[in-house]
């Protein structure tokens, strides 16, 4: 944040005379509404600014004591003053409930990684704060119930540029960043995904052929036969046993390390049935790691298509993926947890272990992963079922389509994760 720009922002804060509502609407992003216009705080460490009347969704409702003070003091309160100094924005206000009139304070201070919103009542003391700070990080403690310590003073060497106007300014400063941010956030989860289909484009490479196996099983059964059929001429130190097979063609057998050497056969045998079991499972093998490749791919693709960093915060993949959620997915969106199958397995598995009231979704007339949305409330809201619709899209290899959904106790099994299903809406979406 240039200071000299904070002063101009601050000197166009005085000419309001009230605060219509004030809250968090991201992580690091405060809205204070000044009369018509719309002022946003943001907060990040290293990389704070003020944005005027940009177009920011509330990505969710937060509810941390810093967010139940910021709205109570500060909504529907009068404008007094507004002070800049150096890189500090200190706005100050009177509220009033039904028992007395409140002078508040709410402090911006944008300086590098210690970057802090601070309420402070009229005498200085700290209300709440949007960071903590203790003794351990600071000395200068920020926590709620002791007096402010000033910041000493700092020489700003920064240089300083006409602006001709300011609300055109921020809101440019803004798209700019935010491209930034969205592009960085972007490449980390796309180099995540990327490594991910890595791991499994190997294991699929590395798949050994069923043909292969069998013909290996076959050498294996004839070792054991021939083995048996000789068994009195093989000598245990020996390393080979060279012999004639059944059908008179000379043969070489392995002697393998064993205690008794009466055992060569049952060695064989077991080779052979390993061998001939694995190549009549390696499709489920493949079939597996092909639908996880499916999966990585199309998730790899909506990570692509997403326009901001709240979509990206929800497609952020989990930095551990346990081993019971290998054919499921876990996204979060607005506190609600939404589940996603990866595969027929997963599918089914949420299908299975879902509770009656939880909201089910899927592509309508076409094969695609099942979605449940964790819920034991009445309703939900439109915007979470949106985004689940988008999931249900997502992951079954489309950019857009009609999506069904109810109540899981209105949906049926049929076999497998084929189901019937009634009582149900449908919602059109595209991503």
């Amino acid at each position: 944040m240039k200071a000299f720009v904070l002063a101009k922002i601050a000197e166009k804060l005085k000419n309001y005379k009230y605060i219509k509502k004030a809250l968090r609407v991201d992580e690091n992003l405060i809205l204070m509404q000044f009369d018509n216009d719309r002022f946003y705080f943001d907060l990040t460490k290293g990389s704070g600014d003020i944005y005027i009347n940009i177009n920011y969704p509330l990505v969710k409702k937060f509810k941390a004591p810093f967010d139940i003070v910021l709205e109570k003091k500060f909504t529907k309160a009068k404008l007094l003053d507004v002070q800049a100094k150096e890189r500090i924005l200190t706005i100050i206000a009177k509220n009033q409930n039904r028992f007395k009139e409140e002078i508040v304070k709410i402090r911006f201070e944008f300086t590098g990684r210690y970057t802090n919103a601070i309420i402070l009542d009229e005498n200085d003391n700290i209300i709440e704060s949007l960071r903590h700070i203790s003794e351990n990080i600071s000395s200068r403690v920020v926590k709620p119930g002791i007096k402010l310590q000033e910041l000493p003073e700092m020489e700003i060497k920064e240089k300083v540029f006409e602006i001709d106007d300011l609300e055109k300014y921020t809101q440019e400063l803004f798209d700019k960043k935010y491209q930034n941010r969205l592009k960085q956030k972007k490449e980390s989860i796309l180099n995540k995904l990327n490594k991910k289909i890595k791991e499994i484009q190997n294991k699929l490479s590395k798949l050994e052929n069923e043909k292969k196996l069998l013909e290996r099983s076959e050498i294996y059964k004839k070792y054991a036969d021939v083995a048996m059929a000789n068994l009195y001429q093989i000598k245990p130190y020996e390393k080979v046993f060279k012999t004639y097979d059944f059908e008179g063609n000379q043969i070489t057998i392995p002697i393998p390390q064993l205690k008794n050497i009466n055992e060569i056969g049952n060695y064989y045998y077991k080779l052979s049935k390993k061998a001939k079991k694995k190549a009549e499972n390696l499709h489920i093998e493949r079939n597996y790691l092909q639908e996880q490749l499916k999966f990585l791919e199309n998730y790899k693709k909506l990570v692509e298509n997403a326009k901001n960093l709240s979509d990206l915060k929800t497609y952020e993949p989990p930095k551990k993926e346990k081993k019971e959620d290998e054919n499921i997915a876990k996204f979060y969106y607005d506190d609600y947890l939404i589940l996603v199958g990866k595969n027929e397995k997963g599918n089914i598995k949420l299908l299975k272990s879902a509770n009656a009231n939880d909201l089910w979704l899927h592509i309508k007339n076409h094969p695609g992963a099942h979605v449940i949305v964790k819920n034991n409330k009445i309703s939900l809201n439109n915007d979470i079922i949106k985004k689940a619709a988008e999931l249900a899209v997502a992951f079954s290899g489309k950019e857009e389509g009609e999506v069904d959904y109810t109540r899981r106790k209105f949906v049926k099994i049929k076999e497998g994760a084929n189901v019937e299903y009634g009582k149900y809406g449908t919602v059109k979406v595209k991503i």
